[in-house]
């Protein structure tokens, strides 16, 4: 079983897609950073102008949508440009189902990706 926290201390990066209307709605993804999914190439690419601080070439990202299409299709841009990229198979909804939080499949799933990929 995975905790957000554990993820975030591990030093990947929770990116919450979805868009403030269903952040209001739905409620937030405490730990993930939310950025438009219009922006998140543009922040998380390294070597771009618009680039988090925390964007480098050894970042590693788990992206969140409402469903998981659009930050799947986002991941996919991602790891297109060089970048370690993954998303949520379900996304929020996923996540959230009877109340399963970050420990629903999708989420262990998700960060076994990562796992698989370090060391």
């Amino acid at each position: 079983m995975y905790a957000l926290h554990t993820l975030l201390e591990s030093g990947v990066g929770v990116i919450d897609v979805r868009d403030q209307a269903d952040r209001s709605r739905d409620g937030i993804l405490p730990g993930a950073v939310a950025i438009d999914a219009a922006a998140v190439i543009a922040r998380v690419v390294p070597g771009l102008p618009t680039s988090l601080s925390t964007a480098g070439r050894e970042a590693q990202w788990l992206l969140v949508s409402t469903n998981g299409a659009t930050a799947a299709a986002i991941a996919m841009r991602l790891r297109d440009r060089g970048v370690c990229a993954s998303h949520v198979e379900g996304g929020f909804r996923a996540l959230t189902t009877l109340g399963a939080g970050v420990t629903a499949p999708a989420y262990r799933r998700a960060v076994a990706q990562f796992a698989a990929h370090s060391g």
